[in-house]
């Protein structure tokens, strides 16, 4: 399954990344189309099959807007990924922006258009028929083409890096506040759509411009990205800033009234305006937002320049702190992790000395004890500070306690000047516990800030997580090691169930046993005492575990020893408690059912100490349940009343006759209703299945037994042994079962 898993993510990812690559090329395809129909559209003006009616400029208008849409979809795309250095973010439009006053001015050289002597000097310079707009000359389509789409890539990628530097530490405030200037920047270009090139911006355009430039002014103030420069790098911005706003002073000022030393691009502002009119509005706007983003930035830097070495004080110590977070964070050995967590605040530039508190279980309760220390010495630690009240005040407030001038306060000895000027104690704690405390102290009084606090108290809080996650792992490797213990305790106890059902004529026998732990404290086994004679035993320890398990194995020992020597089922229990009485606890007792079935006599004889009667059923259908008295083992100490109470019986055999042994933690399974499984159930399914063999009637009953429990999901140990006696000319076969999963089962 996890293969599977990696191989749908794999497969999840390709598609994502192919969903990326067609929207990328669509977008590109419909760039490439947009711009080569303008140049179309240009030359047919230009040859007059196209004039200024009609629904081709319309046509053209929209297509001009979709075009360049999709360009600034394309590259949003591109520049979408957070720079991880904001120098980079002020050299793409600087290198946009030469790139496009080099191409423009490479452009603007092409030859002047010859023109009729009588047309006015701008028309001969622009190559435009400045009523309708037409190009007059091939040169006139190639420039406004170009310039137009130079000025683009220009003031889109400007946009975009401002947006970069906009949106560090962003909330839904500044996205919010983001998109609004896109929109109004689209609505107020959008405004002179289909306008005339000619005609200037009236009042309601005019006021539209306002509140772009309101939001401008409103974004340009996102500066967060300022405040932690390094000294350094704020310098490099701040060149970057002013050379961006030369250059966009320059492309702002390319205007055909305002030739001069700037004029790079001849008439620029006069091709883009012709080209589409919504986009000279839109590119304007976006120089403006440039222009005043630039002037921000260089007047936030300059007031930044004095706290700058401060700023950067404090980064590097937020980045030593993580850094040895991290490596707390990996270290699992408690002197290693000790000593690490003491030395990080003194090395981090945060203290002078440092020591670590933490709690220890002893005879007189919890107390503190020392477990490291960093630039300072046990002895005059214990000789200048009472540790145990400054541990009193901290545990009693949780919260970390300031001593700004610490030789002022009764808890230090220390005189002024002897190198313990200040003190904080902050808690350590790990899901609301107070694992200990680390204590800082530096050599001037009122050394330590607000901010010193808030740092230390982070750190502190990350240390607690790494001691608590050692904790953890002790307690985990312990719990393996109790595993794996354990895991060897079940297959030794497996071990002392029988591996092998005796064969013995007339019988066949079919057994299982399952601990509702990994270990516990039912047994059941069978000793053949003679060529004719078969002992059988049950037992169960009160209780489940570990425990139940140990006096099972005394319970084995004792079956094995007592079943040779003892004649009958009751002089076996009565000598199992005379064995058991002198090592079980007072609260622990066994029950037992022993019994002896001699296949020449055709018999079965049992005694019972306190156990489940046996469920019996023949051919017929008769099915009781076999109650004999008899208390369980280890309750009576002295055994006298225990032999009293104890009674034996025997039973002549028939084909046929089912005998069933189950201990308690059959009959006590509860439902999901919590109904019981009860002695009822079980002579149930005995009658419904008499007439099968021993292993079909042992499966019938563990089948009805783990559907009335939801899965075998059981509460307590729970064994079954199914006896059936065939008549004595019955010879069955040997057969071998061993343990399968967590039930030792045994069959024929």
């Amino acid at each position: 399954m996890p293969r599977l898993g990696l191989y749908e993510a794999t497969q999840s990812v390709k598609r994502l990344r192919g969903r990326f690559n067609v929207r990328n090329a669509l977008l590109v395809a419909a760039v490439v189309a947009g711009s080569v129909s303008a140049v179309g559209y240009h030359f047919l003006r230009y040859t007059g099959q196209i004039n200024g009616d009609g629904m081709a400029p319309w046509l053209y208008a929209f297509g001009v807007l979709l075009t360049f849409g999709a360009a600034f979809i394309y590259m949003s795309f591109r520049y979408r990924k957070r720079p991880t250095s904001f120098i980079p973010v002020f050299w793409a439009p600087i290198a946009a922006g030469l790139v496009y006053l080099a191409a423009g001015y490479l452009v603007s050289q092409i030859g002047q258009p010859s023109l009729p002597d009588d047309l006015n000097l701008n028309v001969q310079l622009q190559g435009f028929d400045l009523d309708t707009g037409r190009p007059l000359t091939v040169a006139t389509i190639l420039k406004m083409n170009v310039i137009t789409l130079f000025q683009a890539a220009f003031c889109f990628i400007l946009l975009l890096r401002i947006r970069s530097l906009v949106n560090v530490r962003r909330t839904r405030t500044s996205e919010r506040n983001w998109n609004i200037l896109l929109g109004l920047m689209v609505f107020a270009s959008l405004l002179v759509f289909m306008r005339s090139p000619r005609q200037g911006l009236n009042v309601i355009q005019s006021l539209a411009l306002v509140p772009a430039v309101g939001m401008m002014v409103v974004n340009s103030f996102r500066m967060s990205w300022i405040v932690y420069l390094p000294f350094r790098d704020k310098l490099a911005v701040i060149g970057l800033s002013f050379l961006l706003l030369i250059l966009l002073v320059s492309v702002g000022v390319m205007d055909e009234q305002l030739l001069g030393a700037f004029n790079f691009v001849p008439f620029s502002y006069t091709f883009v305006r012709f080209y589409s009119y919504p986009l000279s509005v839109f590119f304007t706007l976006s120089i403006i937002f440039g222009i005043i983003y630039c002037t921000t930035t260089i007047l936030s830097l300059l007031f930044h320049l004095p706290t700058a070495s401060a700023f950067q004080q404090k980064a590097g110590e937020v980045a030593a702190i993580h850094s040895l977070t991290e490596l707390v964070g990996q270290v699992f050995e408690p002197d290693a992790l000790y000593s690490t967590i003491t030395a990080a605040p003194v090395e981090a530039g945060l203290a002078d000395a440092s020591w670590l508190l933490m709690t220890r279980a002893t005879e007189a309760g919890v107390v503190p004890t020392v477990e490291s220390t960093f630039r300072i010495s046990p002895g005059r630690l214990r000789e200048k500070i009472d540790v145990s009240a400054l541990y009193s005040d901290i545990q009693s407030k949780r919260k970390p306690v300031i001593l700004g001038s610490a030789p002022a306060d009764h808890r230090i000895s220390a005189r002024p000047g002897e190198g313990i000027g200040s003190l904080v104690a902050i808690p350590l704690m790990a899901r609301s516990e107070l694992l200990g405390a680390l204590m800082v102290t530096k050599e001037v009084t009122q050394g330590f800030e607000p901010d010193d606090v808030l740092a230390l108290s982070v750190y502190c809080d990350q240390a607690a997580l790494a001691l608590d996650r050692a904790h953890l792992f002790e307690e985990r490797l312990e719990k393996e090691r109790l595993e794996r213990e354990l895991a060897i305790a079940r297959e030794v106890q497996s071990k002392l169930l029988p591996q092998q059902i005796p064969c013995i004529r007339g019988l066949t026998i079919h057994a299982s046993s399952t601990p509702a732990q990994e270990v516990g404290g039912d047994y059941y086994d069978f000793a053949v005492l003679d060529e004719n004679r078969l002992a059988f035993v049950i037992a169960d320890v009160s209780g489940k575990g570990t425990s139940a398990a140990f006096y099972m194995a005394v319970m084995q020992g004792i079956f094995s020893a007592v079943s040779a020597i003892a004649d009958s089922p009751r002089a076996f229990l009565i000598a199992a408690n005379e064995a058991l009485v002198r090592v079980l606890e007072k609260n622990i007792f066994i029950s037992v059912l022993y019994g002896v079935i001699d296949s020449e006599k055709e018999t079965i004889s049992i005694a019972r100490a306190g156990h489940c009667p046996a469920a019996t059923i023949d051919l017929d259908g008769r099915a009781s349940l076999w109650r004999l008295d008899g208390m369980g083992l280890g309750l009576d100490p002295s055994g006298a009343i225990f032999a009293k109470s104890l009674v034996e019986e025997t039973r002549r055999l028939s084909p046929g006759d089912v005998f069933v042994l189950y201990t308690d933690g059959v009959i006590e399974s509860r439902s999901a209703t919590g109904d019981e499984y009860g002695f009822d159930r079980i002579l149930s399914v005995l009658e419904q299945n008499r007439h099968e063999d021993v292993d079909d009637l042992h499966g019938a009953l563990i089948g009805d037994l783990d559907s009335f429990v939801e899965n075998g999901a059981y509460g307590d140990d729970t064994t079954v042994v199914v006896i059936k006696w065939h008549g004595s000319a019955f010879m069955p076969s040997e057969t071998m079962s061993r343990m399968l999963g967590t039930r030792t089962t045994t069959g024929e």
